[in-house]
């Protein structure tokens, strides 16, 4: 008979999923911002979602149009006299907090935990106002508004968050919208709630500048490089990153988790009124490489209580800028209460793992042909349409572990037989997956563009399988011991 966690776990997996799929306003956004970053820094690396490739494009578009950008025009720094109050719930806000989808964020606002700020600049018919902030010093979240009062319309092109010289990276960041839409048009004020990711470990300072561009959105205006269609806000203020400080509570020393003969490390357990923090990392000397875990449950007991977090959203280094390697990941769970604690634990159902030797593609170009890859992998047939040096790649599997699958993605570089390096051209990278509710398969495409030159390559070609989910199953605990004051 199955556990009863693991029960649960499969009866509301189909829900999570769903949830996770939303593809709100917030992740173009983020699309957005990784792309004019990326090109500032003249990095190939994408970081690509499903049905996100339009909105790459116009990341490229938007880093043309910025590479002219300057602001003449004086910005006038102001403080709002008509503050919020300081314990500021949800009923306090001039938006409806139904539209957050951020459970972290939710948290706060629930416990009132938001502070105020209510500082502002106004620049060319624009206000931007810092109304609200709130970090646990591992995440930082920061709600403003942008008030029109142009005759057009403008939306965000770029957005970000500095401490002093430390400049917050650009992955991580995220921007939702508190309302319908996130078009700013003439005569309205829209709000907006900034996050990222923090450093456990950086020092950061308490003087902050939040920087906001903002464009029209005519065809003329897009097309253009002039910086007249465009303007540039930075409203600088105080965040102290420590403020929830005292209410904090780190749990656990290191503490080993084998699973399928695989080595994790837990290296620490962080309550915080907002999220629950696991830090882990996997041995560098394990068989396998770990690409995650499969439904980790946190049961902390507190006498005849027990209390139990499931579906973390994950830390990694592919969405990060917070670990720098793949070795590292942290689990984050929706905060609960879990002061005065007798014990607690870490248990999982299992791991997405892979032989190292095993995380490439071997494929003939000539032949549309694999000669080797993991199981699972196989080459869709092409149409008439397909464009040459492209090959789509697919990942088909038939159990229930695949509902937590997360997106497929291949290295930018690859080899051709003599062991020459290449790059792939730009512009195709394009992952979709196919998951139907309450089915037990899924099927993951991804379209590699190996180039128009690449058949004339000495064959077979190798391309790095930088992750992809490939399920493990076994059940295992560890008991994690709490720091000794």
């Amino acid at each position: 008979m199955k556990d009863i966690e693991e029960q649960l776990l499969h009866q509301n997996v189909s829900d999570v999923k769903q949830q996770t799929e939303a593809m709100p306003e917030m992740r173009i956004y983020q699309a957005m911002q990784s792309g004019i970053r990326k090109g500032k820094q003249q990095s190939r690396k994408k970081w690509l979602m499903s049905g996100l490739k339009i909105t790459v494009a116009a990341a490229a578009v938007v880093l043309l149009l910025f590479t002219f950008l300057k602001t003449p025009d004086d910005a006038v720094e102001y403080t709002v006299h008509t503050a919020s109050p300081a314990n500021a719930g949800t009923a306090s806000y001039p938006f409806d907090a139904s539209l957050i989808r951020d459970k972290t964020l939710l948290n706060a606002l629930n416990q009132n935990l938001l502070q105020p700020v209510n500082k502002g600049v106004e620049k060319a018919g624009f206000k931007v106002e810092i109304k609200n902030t709130v970090s646990d010093g591992r995440q930082v979240f920061i709600i403003y508004s942008v008030q029109n009062n142009t005759d057009q319309t403008v939306i965000h092109a770029n957005f970000g968050l500095e401490f002093g010289t430390i400049e917050a990276a650009s992955r991580g960041a995220k921007l939702e919208v508190a309302g319908d839409a996130s078009e700013i048009r003439a005569g309205d004020t829209v709000y907006f709630v900034y996050s990222n990711l923090l450093s456990p470990d950086a020092d950061y300072p308490e003087n902050v500048n939040y920087k906001v561009i903002l464009t029209q959105t005519s065809d003329k205006a897009l097309s253009s490089s002039s910086n007249k269609y465009r303007t540039n806000l930075d409203v600088s203020f105080k965040l102290d990153t420590d403020m929830l400080k005292d209410r904090n509570q780190t749990w656990t020393a290191k503490q080993d988790l084998t699973v399928a003969g695989q080595k994790l490390k837990v290296n620490g357990v962080l309550f915080t009124p907002l999220s629950t923090y696991v830090d882990l990392e996997a041995d560098e000397r394990n068989a396998k490489q770990v690409n995650g875990m499969i439904n980790p449950v946190l049961i902390g007991k507190s006498g005849d209580k027990i209390i139990k977090s499931y579906y973390p959203t994950v830390i990694t280094a592919d969405n990060s800028e917070l670990w720098k390697d793949r070795s590292h990941f942290t689990l984050v769970y929706t905060s609960k209460e879990y002061k005065a604690l007798d014990s607690l634990s870490l248990k999982t159902f299992g791991i997405a793992a892979v032989d190292r030797d095993q995380m490439k593609l071997v494929v003939d170009l000539k032949k549309r042909l694999i000669v080797e890859a993991p199981d699972g992998f196989s080459i869709k047939n092409a149409g008439e349409s397909a464009k040459p040096g492209v090959i789509t790649f697919r990942n088909k599997r038939e159990n229930i572990e695949t509902q937590d699958s997360f997106i497929m993605r291949l290295a930018e570089n690859y080899t051709d037989a003599d062991g020459k390096v290449y790059t792939r051209p730009e512009g195709e990278g394009v992952f979709t997956q196919s998951v139907a509710r309450g089915a037990t398969e899924f099927d993951e495409q991804y379209d590699y563009n190996f180039g128009l030159q690449a058949i004339d390559y000495p064959q077979p070609l190798t391309v790095e399988i930088e992750r992809y989910w490939n399920p493990v199953r076994d059940t295992q605990s560890v008991e994690l011991i709490p720091i000794q004051k």
